[in-house]
């Protein structure tokens, strides 16, 4: 990967919007095909960077995330690609040409024939305290990443909905327990999950509840929860960690009416990656493809630039 450039090249074939797993893979793969790659975003390895241990990347037993997407980096930087960091795109226009304008807040105007989005999606929080701190340390966005780590321990899920109910169920199945689910509402799942909640004897429901604190020396011991309806006591749940499952923010507004989108904002690809857009194709978590894993984004980040490199050669 090139050093950032002062200035940009007077055309790209590919322009990458992102540099986790998916855009990074995928400015690889581009770089490999021949084309003139450029990749952009605000920062580099995107949520993989927060996962302390990953075991689920074939051909690591046990790595960190960090150290994933630094080796990541390192492929990407043999290969002739422009790296603009630092800079979050704010706007797409079609030119003239064909192709497309990007534009970010920083001011920086690259043109290019395709465009790739791997902007990924980042989580809500809970902005409690002790949550920023405990992040990676029993703190977790990602059940099916980390709930392996927890068997044997007590563990805690926050969220209103299905994917909660899906979170403690997989930490049930993989061993952990007790298990508290905390949603602020009435738990919002199929009956036939309700069911299963209900029958499984390591998972308590507190429903009308909502997490006021996490604390612990050095990683997660405990979780306050207090009553929605006020005054209401304190109660302060054991626990090794807590899954945050409140869903996702959208980090791809720029998108907005330029492709389509789902009713969960992910953007809608076919098979090859391409979106609603001749020529603007997406990749990794941003998209409506299932399984939102380092693996799986970037396997669709190397489609992507596939397919953008095909289509171009068939111009």
């Amino acid at each position: 990967m090139a050093e950032q450039p002062t200035t940009p090249r007077d055309r790209y074939d590919v322009v990458v919007i992102g540099a986790g797993p998916a855009g990074l893979t995928a400015g690889m793969y581009a770089a490999r095909q021949g084309l003139v790659t450029a990749i952009v975003a605000g920062n580099l390895g995107g949520q993989a960077v927060w996962a302390k241990h990953v075991e689920n990347f074939i051909g690591w037993q046990m790595v960190s995330g960090a150290e994933l997407v630094e080796r990541f980096h390192e492929h990407v930087h043999r290969f002739d690609v422009d790296c603009f960091t630092s800079n979050l795109v704010n706007a797409i226009v079609p030119d003239s040409a064909g192709g497309f304008e990007v534009f970010t807040r920083e001011g920086l105007h690259l043109v290019t024939s395709t465009i790739v989005i791997a902007t990924g999606r980042a989580p809500h929080r809970l902005a409690i305290p002790g949550e920023d701190e405990f992040v990676g340390r029993g703190v977790s966005y990602c059940a099916t990443c980390d709930a392996a780590f927890f068997a044997g321990k007590a563990a805690a899920v926050v969220g209103p909905g299905e994917s909660a109910a899906d979170a403690a169920l997989e930490l049930s199945t993989l061993g952990a327990g007790p298990i508290a689910l905390v949603s602020e509402n009435a738990l919002l799942a199929p009956e036939s999950v309700l069911v299963k909640l209900a029958e499984d004897p390591a998972i308590t429901l507190y429903e009308h509840a909502k997490p006021i604190r996490i604390e612990g020396d050095g990683h997660v011991e405990r979780l306050a929860i207090t009553g929605i309806q006020q005054p209401a006591p304190i109660q302060v749940l054991e626990v090794a960690g807590v899954f945050i499952e409140v869903g996702s923010i959208r980090v791809d507004d720029f998108a907005l009416g330029l492709v389509e989108v789902n009713e969960r904002g992910e953007i809608v690809i076919d098979k090859s990656g391409a979106t609603s857009t001749p020529g603007i194709y997406a990749a990794g978590d941003v998209t409506d493809e299932f399984g939102k894993q380092i693996i799986t984004a970037a396997g669709q980040g190397a489609r992507a630039a596939m397919a953008a490199s095909r289509d171009l050669k068939r111009q």
